[in-house]
C-alpha cells in the first residue's frame, strides 16, 4: 500500500466513524499524540484524549453526517471538501439545524492522522420546514424501532397482532440494510429500508411518524429509493405488504407499482408488488 493509499484509508475510515458517531472506532484512526487544528494553525486539540472530548457532544447530534464532496491526496496528505450537516446554536437556549461547508486536511503517519487542519465555512441554517436525508447509523436502530413501532400500530387493530416490522431486530438491520432516515428540521419523522438484490432492489419498510402522516413523506421516500436503484444499476423495484394494509396498497398502485401475486401467510395474504424503472 502506497503512503498515498494509506493516507486515503485513513481518511475515509474515521468520515465513516464519524458518520456512524462511533467515537472509538473515529479515534482508532487518530494517532496517540495527534494535533488537531483550525486552519491554519490554531490549536484546537492535542492528543487523542482532548479530540475525544471535542467530539463527545459532537455525536450525540441526531443529525450529525458529514458529505464528502471532492478528494485529493498526494503522498501523506488527503485533502476533503465536506458538507457537514450538524445543529448549530442560533442564540441562548436556541438550536437549528443546518449544514456548513468544511475543508479538511489530513497529515497521515504510519496509518494514522497525526495532524489535521479545518476550514469552515459560515453555518446556514435550514428554514423551518426543511426535509432532509440520511443513513442510518447503528446507534439510530432505537430511532428505526420506534419510529417503525408508532407507524404500524395503527394496524394492530386491523390484523389482530403486531405486524412483523413491529418485532424486526433493528439492531442488524442498521447494520446489513440500507435504512435512509427522513428528518424534518433535524428530527427523524420517517424512513425507508433497502435490501439491494442482484436484479432489484426490495423495499422491506415505509414508516412515517403518526403526526407526520399524511403529508407525502412516504411518496418521497418511495421515489428516494428509485433514485438509489438507479444508482445501483437496478431497473425493478420490489415490495410486499398485507393485503389488509388497505392504504399502503392504494399508494403503491398510484406511484406506479402492480400486483405481482398474492400469498397466504399467518392467516392472511401477503400482496407482492413490483414496478420497473424506465
Amino acid at each position: 500500500m502506497t503512503s498515498s493509499d494509506a493516507a486515503v484509508l485513513a481518511a475515509q475510515k474515521q468520515l465513516d466513524a464519524y458518520n456512524a458517531r462511533d467515537i472509538d472506532a473515529f479515534l482508532e484512526w487518530w494517532a496517540d499524540d495527534c494535533r488537531y487544528y483550525a486552519f491554519p494553525d490554531r490549536l484546537l486539540a492535542s492528543g487523542k484524549a482532548e479530540v475525544r472530548a471535542r467530539h463527545l457532544a459532537r455525536f450525540e447530534e441526531p443529525n450529525l453526517f458529514g458529505r464528502l464532496v471532492a478528494r485529493t491526496a498526494l503522498d501523506d496528505l488527503v485533502v476533503d471538501r465536506e458538507v457537514v450537516t450538524r445543529t448549530f446554536a442560533e442564540g441562548p437556549g436556541a438550536d437549528g439545524p443546518g449544514e456548513v461547508d468544511v475543508l479538511a486536511i489530513y497529515q497521515v503517519e504510519a496509518g494514522r492522522i497525526a495532524r489535521a487542519w479545518f476550514k469552515m465555512g459560515a453555518p446556514r441554517l435550514h428554514p423551518p420546514g426543511t426535509v432532509t436525508l440520511r443513513p442510518a447509523a447503528p446507534r439510530d436502530a432505537a430511532t428505526v424501532r420506534a419510529l417503525t413501532r408508532g407507524a404500524y400500530a395503527r394496524w394492530v387493530p386491523v390484523i389482530g397482532r403486531e405486524p412483523l416490522p413491529m418485532r424486526a431486530d433493528y439492531d442488524a438491520a442498521v447494520r446489513h440494510h440500507r435504512i435512509d432516515l427522513l428528518c424534518l428540521d433535524g428530527r427523524p419523522v420517517a424512513l425507508i429500508e433497502m435490501i439491494p438484490e442482484a436484479d432489484h432492489l426490495l423495499i422491506e419498510n415505509v414508516a412515517v411518524a403518526p403526526d407526520c402522516q399524511g403529508r407525502g413523506l412516504g411518496r418521497r421516500l418511495l421515489a428516494h429509493a428509485e433514485r438509489v436503484a438507479a444508482e445501483l444499476g437496478h431497473a425493478e423495484m420490489r415490495l410486499y405488504t398485507n393485503k389488509l394494509f388497505a392504504a399502503n396498497v392504494e399508494l403503491y398502485r398510484k406511484v406506479g407499482y402492480a400486483i405481482d401475486r398474492e400469498e397466504p401467510f399467518m392467516g392472511g395474504f401477503t400482496v407482492y408488488m413490483r414496478k420497473r424503472l424506465k
